[in-house]
């Protein structure tokens, strides 16, 4: 774990307040990256990722519809990794929701098991889709050195206390010739810098850390993993994280159209709300002008959404 009053990713000890109004959120003068500050209790952190989070039955988040789509896109995350790893290993999925994308590469061949904090989520996993899921913080589980061919933190590391500690434990578990693969929001985009809180990627409580790319790049480096391939657009997030962004600019309460589009009791009653279906229709016709804005991520570091894969650098930490 990181020493107090220094940088979670590169530890530089030159913090200072994100923006004015903000004093529980500091910034790195070295690699921008951004952390709550104090962080939260553990325990309490932990019981945000139960029953409210996921559905107990299914382990679904969202409406029926988008819960469809979202599991449908997992295709996307598989085929990349695949790309770069062809011949089917074991695939360990950290934070792995419902086992959306396990089922994927099993489908596919693969050996696969998933870590989750959520007990609704890992048993719905387990129940509906017959996968193995444990439940626990990743270094606290009884998981075998160098068993994992890949290893995958799909919006994993900005919600630990911890990110070095589970990048140390990812490599011990991985192979010699492994890949690992770490998305997380990008802290460093026009949406962050004009929305400042009421970005959809500030998230709080969930979110502890905000993570640029050179914050990631370093905390990497650091953890002895060597970057080979980087993108910073997600067709899963970039497009609709673009087009919430553009509504929170809206007056009223940040985030309403995703928020609306959650099974929860929370997401109920916003849909009751007139104010809610305006969001609905400009959300529709601003979509796909959203998705074009969200496009030059795929080529520029400043999508809002970014991917490293790395593979262990030898002799590294």
């Amino acid at each position: 774990m990181h020493s107090p009053g220094t940088c979670a990713f590169c530890g530089d000890a030159r913090l200072s307040p994100w923006k004015p109004g903000t004093p529980d959120v500091v910034r790195c003068g070295t690699c921008g990256g951004g952390s709550l500050d104090p962080l939260p209790d553990p325990g309490t952190q932990a019981e945000l990722y139960q029953e409210d989070y996921y559905e107990e039955d299914t382990g679904s988040r969202f409406l029926g519809l988008v819960e469809g789509l979202v599991v449908a896109l997992k295709s996307s995350r598989y085929r990349a990794i695949a790309a770069r790893h062809p011949a089917p290993g074991a695939l360990l999925d950290v934070g792995c929701g419902r086992g959306d994308l396990l089922e994927v590469f099993r489908n596919h061949g693969w050996t696969v098991t998933g870590t989750q904090v959520s007990r609704t989520a890992a048993e719905a996993a387990r129940r509906r889709r017959g996968l193995e899921v444990l439940v626990g913080e990743l270094p606290e589980l009884p998981l075998a050195a160098g068993s994992f061919d890949a290893i995958t933190l799909f919006h994993v590391l900005e919600h630990l206390p911890d990110p070095a500690g589970y990048l140390a434990c990812a490599r011990r578990l991985l192979a010699e010739e492994g890949l690992l693969v770490v998305e997380v929001p990008n802290f460093r985009t026009l949406g962050f810098s004009i929305l400042g809180r009421r970005n959809l990627c500030f998230d709080h409580p969930h979110h502890l850390h905000f993570l640029t790319p050179e914050a990631l790049a370093r905390l990497l480096a650091r953890g002895g993993w060597r970057v080979e391939g980087r993108t910073f657009h997600s067709i899963e997030y970039s497009a609709f994280t673009t087009l919430q962004n553009v509504l929170n600019l809206l007056p009223g309460e940040p985030n309403r159209l995703y928020r609306a589009l959650m099974g929860n009791p929370a997401g109920i009653a916003l849909r009751r709300r007139p104010a809610t279906w305006l969001h609905v229709l400009l959300g529709c016709a601003l979509a796909p002008l959203a998705f074009l804005a969200a496009l030059p991520g795929a080529w520029v570091p400043r999508g809002n959404t970014m991917r490293f894969y790395c593979r262990k650098t030898r002799g590294g930490a």
